[in-house]
Protein backbone atom coordinates (compact mmCIF):
# COMPACT_ATOMS: atom_id res chain seq x y z
CA UNK A 1 0.00 0.00 0.00
CA UNK A 2 1.81 3.47 -0.88
CA UNK A 3 1.87 5.96 2.06
CA UNK A 4 -0.61 8.13 2.50
CA UNK A 5 0.82 12.13 2.11
CA UNK A 6 -1.62 14.84 2.44
CA UNK A 7 0.20 18.64 1.58
CA UNK A 8 -1.01 21.44 3.40
CA UNK A 9 -0.15 24.86 1.55
CA UNK A 10 -0.89 27.79 3.29
CA UNK A 11 -1.72 31.07 1.22
CA UNK A 12 -2.15 35.24 1.41
CA UNK A 13 -2.45 36.92 -1.65
CA UNK A 14 0.14 34.75 -3.68
CA UNK A 15 -2.37 33.54 -6.77
CA UNK A 16 0.64 34.59 -9.07
CA UNK A 17 2.46 31.65 -7.76
CA UNK A 18 -0.01 29.42 -7.60
CA UNK A 19 0.49 27.75 -11.15
CA UNK A 20 4.00 26.86 -10.74
CA UNK A 21 3.36 25.77 -6.94
CA UNK A 22 0.33 23.28 -7.66
CA UNK A 23 1.63 22.61 -11.04
CA UNK A 24 4.91 20.98 -9.01
CA UNK A 25 2.84 19.12 -6.87
CA UNK A 26 0.17 17.07 -8.93
CA UNK A 27 3.91 15.99 -11.20
CA UNK A 28 5.12 14.10 -8.10
CA UNK A 29 6.03 10.27 -8.81
CA UNK A 30 4.41 9.50 -5.66
CA UNK A 31 0.96 11.50 -5.70
CA UNK A 32 -0.44 13.07 -2.47
CA UNK A 33 -3.95 11.58 -1.45
CA UNK A 34 -4.90 15.12 -1.00
CA UNK A 35 -3.53 18.63 -1.69
CA UNK A 36 -5.42 21.27 0.76
CA UNK A 37 -4.80 25.09 0.18
CA UNK A 38 -6.05 27.19 3.02
CA UNK A 39 -6.49 30.83 1.83
CA UNK A 40 -6.22 33.33 4.54
CA UNK A 41 -9.16 35.36 2.89
CA UNK A 42 -6.98 36.98 0.34
CA UNK A 43 -8.06 39.79 -1.54
CA UNK A 44 -6.08 39.09 -5.04
CA UNK A 45 -8.65 35.65 -6.18
CA UNK A 46 -6.19 33.78 -5.12
CA UNK A 47 -9.45 31.14 -3.37
CA UNK A 48 -11.59 31.50 -6.33
CA UNK A 49 -8.69 31.33 -8.96
CA UNK A 50 -8.03 27.53 -7.51
CA UNK A 51 -11.70 26.68 -7.29
CA UNK A 52 -12.09 27.30 -10.72
CA UNK A 53 -8.44 25.90 -11.70
CA UNK A 54 -7.52 22.85 -9.87
CA UNK A 55 -10.84 21.69 -9.09
CA UNK A 56 -9.05 18.48 -7.20
CA UNK A 57 -7.18 21.12 -4.67
CA UNK A 58 -9.54 20.39 -1.27
CA UNK A 59 -10.10 24.38 -0.94
CA UNK A 60 -10.31 25.41 2.52
CA UNK A 61 -11.40 29.97 2.66
CA UNK A 62 -10.66 31.44 5.81
CA UNK A 63 -12.76 34.16 7.13
CA UNK A 64 -10.38 35.61 10.01
CA UNK A 65 -6.89 36.33 10.22
CA UNK A 66 -4.91 33.29 12.33
CA UNK A 67 -1.60 34.09 10.32
CA UNK A 68 0.75 31.56 8.98
CA UNK A 69 0.65 28.65 12.05
CA UNK A 70 -3.51 29.43 12.28
CA UNK A 71 -3.73 28.39 8.25
CA UNK A 72 -1.18 25.50 8.95
CA UNK A 73 -2.91 23.76 11.43
CA UNK A 74 -6.38 24.62 9.90
CA UNK A 75 -5.18 22.53 7.11
CA UNK A 76 -3.67 19.85 9.14
CA UNK A 77 -6.47 19.17 11.70
CA UNK A 78 -8.33 18.56 7.83
CA UNK A 79 -5.47 16.02 6.58
CA UNK A 80 -6.21 12.86 6.56
CA UNK A 81 -2.62 11.50 5.42
CA UNK A 82 -0.19 9.85 7.47
CA UNK A 83 2.79 12.19 6.68
CA UNK A 84 1.79 16.12 6.12
CA UNK A 85 4.04 18.32 4.14
CA UNK A 86 4.10 22.06 4.42
CA UNK A 87 4.71 23.31 1.61
CA UNK A 88 4.49 27.36 1.07
CA UNK A 89 3.05 29.09 -2.47
CA UNK A 90 6.58 30.22 -3.15
CA UNK A 91 8.26 27.40 -3.49
CA UNK A 92 8.16 24.19 -6.48
CA UNK A 93 9.83 20.97 -6.23
CA UNK A 94 11.50 18.38 -8.23
CA UNK A 95 9.45 15.42 -9.75
CA UNK A 96 10.55 12.67 -7.55
CA UNK A 97 10.80 14.94 -4.31
CA UNK A 98 8.37 13.61 -2.24
CA UNK A 99 8.70 9.96 -2.84
CA UNK A 100 12.10 9.92 -2.01
CA UNK A 101 11.45 12.19 1.49
CA UNK A 102 8.85 9.46 1.89
CA UNK A 103 10.98 6.79 1.42
CA UNK A 104 13.91 7.92 3.52
CA UNK A 105 11.42 8.42 6.50
CA UNK A 106 10.11 4.80 5.97
CA UNK A 107 8.52 2.93 8.71
CA UNK A 108 10.87 3.90 11.85
CA UNK A 109 8.86 5.82 14.21
CA UNK A 110 11.73 7.64 15.62
CA UNK A 111 11.84 9.40 12.72
CA UNK A 112 9.42 12.77 13.12
CA UNK A 113 10.10 14.55 10.23
CA UNK A 114 12.72 15.00 7.21
CA UNK A 115 14.27 17.38 5.72
CA UNK A 116 15.11 18.15 1.83
CA UNK A 117 17.60 19.83 0.08
CA UNK A 118 15.63 23.31 -0.87
CA UNK A 119 17.84 25.50 -3.33
CA UNK A 120 17.16 29.19 -4.44
CA UNK A 121 14.20 29.59 -6.62
CA UNK A 122 15.53 31.94 -9.02
CA UNK A 123 19.41 30.70 -9.12
CA UNK A 124 19.40 26.77 -8.69
CA UNK A 125 22.90 27.09 -8.42
CA UNK A 126 22.54 28.75 -4.57
CA UNK A 127 21.07 26.71 -1.56
CA UNK A 128 18.26 28.37 0.34
CA UNK A 129 18.11 25.26 2.72
CA UNK A 130 19.88 22.45 3.96
CA UNK A 131 17.14 21.82 6.95
CA UNK A 132 17.27 24.41 9.86
CA UNK A 133 19.72 24.15 12.74
CA UNK A 134 19.52 25.85 16.22
CA UNK A 135 22.73 27.62 18.02
CA UNK A 136 23.67 27.39 22.22
CA UNK A 137 23.02 31.55 21.76
CA UNK A 138 19.64 30.45 20.69
CA UNK A 139 19.83 31.44 17.42
CA UNK A 140 18.26 29.29 14.71
CA UNK A 141 19.36 28.99 10.79
CA UNK A 142 18.75 27.78 7.66
CA UNK A 143 21.59 25.58 7.13
CA UNK A 144 24.20 26.58 4.18
CA UNK A 145 21.98 29.79 3.30
CA UNK A 146 23.36 31.37 0.34
CA UNK A 147 26.40 28.99 -0.58
CA UNK A 148 27.10 27.66 -3.88
CA UNK A 149 25.36 23.87 -3.91
CA UNK A 150 28.36 21.50 -4.25
CA UNK A 151 28.58 17.94 -3.30
CA UNK A 152 31.58 18.07 -0.81
CA UNK A 153 29.65 20.68 1.82
CA UNK A 154 29.98 18.78 5.06
CA UNK A 155 26.44 18.08 6.20
CA UNK A 156 25.25 16.21 8.97
CA UNK A 157 22.27 13.00 8.71
CA UNK A 158 20.45 14.18 11.68
CA UNK A 159 19.43 17.52 11.45
CA UNK A 160 17.76 19.89 14.41
CA UNK A 161 14.92 20.22 11.40
CA UNK A 162 13.35 20.94 8.48
CA UNK A 163 12.92 24.09 7.17
CA UNK A 164 8.59 24.99 7.14
CA UNK A 165 8.63 26.52 3.68
CA UNK A 166 9.26 22.26 2.43
CA UNK A 167 8.80 20.10 5.38
CA UNK A 168 7.44 16.87 5.81
CA UNK A 169 6.01 15.36 9.22
CA UNK A 170 5.09 12.00 10.25
CA UNK A 171 1.80 12.27 11.16
CA UNK A 172 2.04 10.87 14.66
CA UNK A 173 4.94 12.90 16.06
CA UNK A 174 2.96 15.86 15.56
CA UNK A 175 -0.10 13.26 17.20
CA UNK A 176 2.33 13.19 20.07
CA UNK A 177 4.21 17.06 20.31
CA UNK A 178 0.74 18.88 18.72
CA UNK A 179 0.82 21.22 15.86
CA UNK A 180 1.88 24.75 15.28
CA UNK A 181 1.35 27.19 18.28
CA UNK A 182 -0.78 29.78 17.07
CA UNK A 183 1.00 32.28 19.51
CA UNK A 184 3.23 32.57 17.26
CA UNK A 185 1.60 34.06 14.32
CA UNK A 186 4.25 33.47 12.09
CA UNK A 187 8.36 33.00 12.06
CA UNK A 188 10.13 30.36 14.58
CA UNK A 189 6.72 28.69 14.51
CA UNK A 190 8.87 25.70 12.37
CA UNK A 191 11.66 26.43 15.21
CA UNK A 192 9.28 25.82 18.36
CA UNK A 193 7.95 22.51 16.67
CA UNK A 194 11.04 21.28 16.00
CA UNK A 195 12.32 21.70 19.06
CA UNK A 196 9.17 19.78 20.41
CA UNK A 197 9.74 16.97 18.16
CA UNK A 198 13.79 16.64 19.49
CA UNK A 199 12.91 17.19 22.76
CA UNK A 200 10.28 14.48 22.74
CA UNK A 201 12.74 12.05 21.13
CA UNK A 202 11.80 12.35 17.84
CA UNK A 203 14.50 12.46 15.16
CA UNK A 204 14.90 14.66 11.52
CA UNK A 205 16.79 13.12 8.76
CA UNK A 206 18.07 15.47 6.14
CA UNK A 207 17.82 13.78 2.84
CA UNK A 208 19.79 15.71 0.26
CA UNK A 209 18.40 13.39 -2.82
CA UNK A 210 15.07 15.36 -2.61
CA UNK A 211 15.56 18.74 -4.25
CA UNK A 212 12.67 21.52 -4.21
CA UNK A 213 13.49 25.79 -4.67
CA UNK A 214 11.64 28.25 -2.23
CA UNK A 215 11.70 31.92 -3.19
CA UNK A 216 11.57 33.43 0.56
CA UNK A 217 9.24 36.30 1.60
CA UNK A 218 7.69 36.25 -1.62
CA UNK A 219 4.88 37.29 -0.15
CA UNK A 220 5.82 38.85 3.27
CA UNK A 221 8.33 41.42 2.62
CA UNK A 222 6.04 44.26 2.68
CA UNK A 223 5.60 43.52 6.49
CA UNK A 224 9.28 43.76 7.46
CA UNK A 225 8.65 45.92 10.51
CA UNK A 226 6.24 43.64 11.84
CA UNK A 227 8.45 40.88 10.96
CA UNK A 228 11.60 42.04 13.09
CA UNK A 229 8.88 42.59 15.30
CA UNK A 230 7.60 39.08 16.03
CA UNK A 231 10.37 37.16 14.96
CA UNK A 232 12.12 39.29 18.12
CA UNK A 233 9.43 38.07 20.49
CA UNK A 234 9.33 34.65 19.31
CA UNK A 235 13.20 33.65 19.77
CA UNK A 236 12.12 34.04 23.33
CA UNK A 237 9.42 32.38 23.76
CA UNK A 238 10.45 29.40 22.04
CA UNK A 239 13.21 29.09 24.57
CA UNK A 240 11.04 29.41 27.56
CA UNK A 241 8.93 27.17 26.50
CA UNK A 242 11.26 24.40 25.07
CA UNK A 243 14.20 25.23 26.70
CA UNK A 244 15.32 22.96 29.86
CA UNK A 245 16.23 25.47 32.84
CA UNK A 246 20.12 23.75 33.12
CA UNK A 247 21.04 24.53 29.47
CA UNK A 248 19.49 28.30 30.15
CA UNK A 249 22.38 28.11 33.38
CA UNK A 250 24.78 26.36 30.61
CA UNK A 251 24.39 28.96 27.79
CA UNK A 252 23.01 31.45 29.78
CA UNK A 253 25.84 34.31 29.09
CA UNK A 254 25.50 33.48 25.42
CA UNK A 255 21.92 33.98 24.86
CA UNK A 256 22.08 36.95 26.90
CA UNK A 257 25.32 38.28 24.99
CA UNK A 258 23.52 37.32 21.99
CA UNK A 259 20.61 39.86 23.00
CA UNK A 260 23.07 42.39 24.03
CA UNK A 261 24.63 42.68 20.65
CA UNK A 262 20.95 43.30 18.64
CA UNK A 263 20.77 46.10 21.89
CA UNK A 264 24.40 47.75 20.32
CA UNK A 265 23.08 47.45 17.71
CA UNK A 266 20.18 49.12 17.87
CA UNK A 267 21.58 52.22 19.83
CA UNK A 268 24.41 52.72 17.21
CA UNK A 269 20.97 53.17 14.54
CA UNK A 270 20.08 50.03 13.31
CA UNK A 271 16.39 50.32 12.55
CA UNK A 272 15.41 46.59 12.32
CA UNK A 273 17.29 46.07 15.54
CA UNK A 274 15.43 48.51 17.31
CA UNK A 275 12.28 46.71 15.96
CA UNK A 276 13.88 43.25 17.27
CA UNK A 277 14.21 44.80 20.93
CA UNK A 278 10.83 46.25 20.96
CA UNK A 279 9.27 42.59 20.27
CA UNK A 280 12.19 40.97 22.62
CA UNK A 281 11.00 43.20 25.72
CA UNK A 282 7.13 42.14 24.08
CA UNK A 283 7.48 39.05 25.15
CA UNK A 284 8.13 39.56 28.88
CA UNK A 285 3.89 40.06 29.05
CA UNK A 286 3.54 36.41 28.00
CA UNK A 287 5.99 34.81 30.10
CA UNK A 288 3.66 33.02 32.39
CA UNK A 289 1.28 31.97 29.73
CA UNK A 290 4.84 30.48 27.70
CA UNK A 291 5.80 28.73 31.74
CA UNK A 292 3.08 27.05 31.29
CA UNK A 293 2.65 25.65 27.88
CA UNK A 294 6.06 24.89 28.97
CA UNK A 295 4.87 22.35 31.54
CA UNK A 296 3.58 20.27 28.75
CA UNK A 297 6.86 20.35 26.79
CA UNK A 298 8.63 19.07 29.53
CA UNK A 299 6.14 16.05 30.70
CA UNK A 300 6.67 14.95 27.15
CA UNK A 301 10.40 15.36 27.46
CA UNK A 302 12.57 12.33 26.23
CA UNK A 303 15.54 13.68 25.63
CA UNK A 304 18.30 14.66 27.81
CA UNK A 305 19.67 18.80 28.00
CA UNK A 306 22.90 17.22 27.64
CA UNK A 307 22.00 15.47 24.66
CA UNK A 308 20.47 18.47 23.84
CA UNK A 309 23.59 21.07 24.03
CA UNK A 310 25.33 18.43 22.16
CA UNK A 311 23.24 18.84 19.27
CA UNK A 312 23.39 22.59 19.36
CA UNK A 313 27.29 22.15 19.30
CA UNK A 314 27.18 20.25 16.19
CA UNK A 315 25.61 22.80 14.34
CA UNK A 316 27.25 25.59 15.73
CA UNK A 317 30.48 23.51 14.37
CA UNK A 318 28.92 22.87 11.02
CA UNK A 319 27.98 26.92 10.74
CA UNK A 320 31.61 27.46 11.47
CA UNK A 321 32.79 25.27 8.46
CA UNK A 322 30.43 25.87 6.42
CA UNK A 323 31.48 29.63 6.95
CA UNK A 324 35.04 28.69 6.54
CA UNK A 325 34.01 27.38 3.13
CA UNK A 326 31.66 30.11 1.80
CA UNK A 327 34.95 32.92 2.97
CA UNK A 328 37.09 30.47 0.81
CA UNK A 329 34.78 30.51 -2.48
CA UNK A 330 34.21 34.65 -1.88
CA UNK A 331 38.48 34.92 -2.32
CA UNK A 332 38.39 32.52 -5.03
Amino acid sequence: MSPIVSVIIPNLNARHWLERCIGSLQAQTLQPIEIILVDQNSNDGSADYVAATFPQVRLIRQTEDRGFTGACNEGMKAARGGFIVLFNTDARAEPDWLETLVRAMGSDETIGSAACKTLDYNDESLIYSLGDGMLPNGDAFNIARGMRDRPDLPMLRWVFGGSGCTVIYRRSALDRVGLLDEDFYTFHEDVDLNLRLQLAGYKCLYVPEAVAYHVGFATGRKFKERNAFISGRNRWFVLLKNWPWSLWLRFAPRLFYRQAQIAWWALKGDAESRVRCRGALSALRFVRRELRKRRVVQRLRRVGAGELAMMLKEHETLLRRLRQIAALEAKA
